[in-house]
């Protein structure tokens, strides 16, 4: 023996609330990949809904899924399952993102005496008023026992000081990072326009998000309706799925652009689709730090989307156009602008990709939350 001690990984177990397709599982997801090729943690993944489109990726790559199913409204007892859940599996410190995860996956972190991180994703400001008062409550309480909060984006800090009561130095911002290399490829374009069914002279706009309130999709829908009128071979490419689809459909119907609006639902070629985009375009409300966006400017597609907090920290202006948010004339005259002026799309581009390889870097993030948990459970080693 050479007198050196081999430690085990340190098993870790991130709470969300599903594994749908969204910004914060593929974030879960490729964290989990980056923590399977080391050796310092093993990360299991807790979720209260069952059946999510991403789950049979975690299972693939050896990371376990657990469902501990919410009942609707409150469940009292779901911090308990958890609980039991966390001792059972051997799980040594508990991440959880967004709310309604902290509240309960926190407390059964807690409960079972183990150490708690947060991520912040998204404000409180999504939920209802009654809602936000009922969880400021819950989470000043349990924010005093988490070991640490980090945020995608600098945007989120003040609340979580001011409505939350979390101290500035238990607070690290760690934006959101992708590994670039997937979205730097080539395709076919006039395949990959035949698989999908449309006209082979089509200028296509594209949305990945899910069909949400916050996504604002009535907006794009209202713009592109207007960018029909100076483009009339555009098309409208809606990746995504969620509860206001059926009432988008009906709206495309109310605005007479069903010929030109295409919703693919889930896909997982997005690489593929981001290189066929002639412009990628968000009409949300709110966000933290979106990953398409991410994503968008990885493939060097031109961005326009809105000017809201976490938007504004990632597009500069030599990256893409912003546009204020609910304001379809708005939207619309800046996708026709890049839809129309190739230069100008060259360069939105070319600057979107260099500012996702120079500040958000998939690596950097990784280390970061690494060093988060190498931190919270030094503390709890000593």
């Amino acid at each position: 023996m050479n007198g050196q001690i081999t430690r085990k990984p340190r098993r870790l177990l991130f709470v969300n609330y599903s594994l749908e397709m969204g910004g914060i599982e593929t974030l879960l997801l490729e964290l989990s990949r980056a923590m399977m090729a080391g050796d310092r943690y093993r990360p299991g993944v807790c979720v209260f809904e069952v059946g999510g489109k991403l789950q049979g990726e975690f299972e693939a790559i050896d990371v376990p899924v657990h469902v501990v199913r919410k009942q609707r409204s409150r469940d009292y007892l779901l911090p308990f399952r958890m609980r039991s859940l966390i001792r059972r599996e051997g799980y040594e410190l508990v991440h959880a993102h967004n709310q309604v995860s902290w509240l309960y996956g926190g407390l059964g972190a807690l409960f079972a005496g183990r150490p708690l991180v947060y991520t912040e994703h998204t404000s409180l400001a999504k939920f209802q008023t009654a809602q936000q008062k009922h969880l400021k409550t819950a989470l000043r309480l349990l924010g005093k026992r988490t070991r640490l909060v980090t945020t995608v984006a600098r945007h989120l800090i003040p609340s979580l000081e001011q409505d939350i009561g979390i101290p500035t130095s238990h607070i690290r911002n760690i934006y959101n990072g992708i590994d670039p290399a997937p979205y730097q490829i080539r395709i076919d374009r006039n395949r990959k326009i035949q698989e999908l069914g449309l006209p082979p002279d089509s200028r296509i706009i594209g949305i990945v998000a899910s069909l949400t309130e916050a996504k604002d999709h009535a907006t794009l829908l209202r713009a592109f309706a207007h960018v029909l009128q100076e483009v009339p071979d555009a098309r409208l490419l809606i990746v995504g799925e969620g509860p206001l689809e059926a009432g988008m459909r009906h709206l495309v119907d109310e605005l007479d652009i069903g010929g030109h609006v295409h919703f693919l639902g889930v896909r997982r070629d997005i690489p593929e689709l981001l290189q066929l985009f002639d412009v990628f375009t968000l009409s949300s409300l709110i966000e933290g730090l979106p990953i398409s966006l991410l994503e968008a400017m990885a493939s060097a597609c031109p961005v326009v989307a809105t000017r809201i907090p976490g938007v504004d920290e990632l597009v500069s202006d030599d990256a893409g156009i912003l546009v204020p948010h609910s304001s379809p004339r708005e939207q619309a005259a800046a996708l026709v602008r890049v839809l129309t002026e190739n230069r100008l799309a060259e360069r939105l581009g070319q600057g979107g990709r260099d500012r996702v390889l120079q500040q958000f870097s998939f690596d950097a993030m990784i280390r970061s939350y690494l060093s988060c948990y190498d931190d919270v459970l030094h503390g709890t080693d000593r």
